[in-house]
């Protein structure tokens, strides 16, 4: 059975919280920063934020986990590859991701990786802080039978890990995979601060990058848009993806570049995840063969859907995907 796509990355606890500006200076940390940090930083830290914030709701994360779960509310045959820990069946709903016989997630007695979405409640804009506590994810290696299982998807969709050992089983499985296999990357901040030459044996295999601006930068070292592109697309990236949160997307390819503005949402009450659903709107969009203009389009109709509830809670179903569809008065087969 040939799959749409695959993930490989992160899965995470992800739980949101209104905490007032004093708890941001407390930490050091503010809205738009994404870090990581160690259990003991946990261990210091959470029990005051469960004192002076109001958790506003607990599930499933992850970038990539984001974003095959979001092609997968959308109807597409999905798997995942990954590592989970001990508490993964209270939380984490799996079958989000796919069915389960076309799942390989790694099951570690430790707890699963944790993701601290910490949004101002006195922001209008609802941005948020990211606190990344890894744990089990730093467990997800390669085995040498599994290239069978990502050598029978369509495409895969890579994220990034803290820890090394796992970044090192992407650029094996990178190695290893048939021409007929299409890779899309997510570096995500962690990543970007390697450095563009770090990640140079995924970049030359993959046909799409999503970035944002600040990741972008990170990258490559400059802060002109359009030569940092230009330095991806050298090292064999056929199409870069700049994900803008409220400014919109942007895409690149070769000498060109296309940008869809924002698709205004109902209503704005979590980000979290809004870039991963935006990646699996431009993803679907390939998967079903559509200009590269639909793709950005899709993208940001999808992210603009997510961001109205905490979570995967609103993400972007198969019914979402028809009217779009229908809007564009494409015939396509679902």
């Amino acid at each position: 059975m040939k799959l749409d796509c695959i993930g490989f990355g992160s899965i995470n606890i992800d739980e949101f919280w209104e905490v007032p500006e004093e708890f941001f200076r407390l930490i050091g940390v503010y809205p738009g920063q994404e870090v990581v940090r160690n259990v003991e930083w946990f261990n210091q830290y959470y029990p005051l934020l469960k004192q002076t914030a109001s958790m506003k709701g607990i599930g499933p994360g992850g970038s990539a986990a984001n974003t095959i779960a979001a092609l997968h509310s959308m109807g597409f045959l999905t798997g995942f590859y990954g590592a989970a820990g001990n508490d993964a069946d209270q939380i984490i709903t799996l079958e989000e991701l796919g069915s389960e016989h076309l799942l390989k997630i790694r099951r570690v007695d430790m707890p699963s990786g944790r993701c601290l979405a910490l949004i101002d409640h006195k922001d209008p804009n609802r941005d948020r802080a990211l606190i990344i506590v890894p744990n089990a994810n730093g467990l997800a290696d390669l085995e040498a039978s599994d290239i069978q299982y990502f050598s029978e998807s369509s495409w895969i969709h890579m994220t990034s890990f803290v820890d090394l050992k796992p970044l090192d089983a992407q650029k094996r499985l990178i190695g290893a995979l048939p021409e007929s296999v299409r890779v899309s990357f997510d570096p995500g901040v962690v990543y970007c601060r390697m450095g563009a030459k770090a990640l140079e044996t995924i970049l030359l295999s993959s046909e799409i990058l999503f970035v944002t601006t600040e990741e972008l930068f990170m990258m490559t070292g400059l802060v002109d848009l359009n030569k940092a592109v230009s330095i991806l697309l050298g090292h064999g990236v056929k199409t870069v993806v700049v994900k803008m949160g409220p400014e919109g997307i942007m895409a690149f390819e070769s000498n060109q570049q296309f940008f869809q503005k924002p698709i205004v949402a109902a209503r704005i009450v979590d980000r979290t995840g809004a870039g991963d659903v935006a990646a699996a709107g431009f993803l679907a969009g390939r998967i079903l063969e559509l200009s590269i203009t639909d793709c950005l389009q899709l993208g940001a109709a999808a992210a603009s859907y997510s961001i109205q509830d905490y979570g995967r809670s609103s993400y972007p179903d198969r019914q979402f995907l028809k009217n779009f569809l229908a809007n564009l008065n494409k015939n396509v087969y679902l």
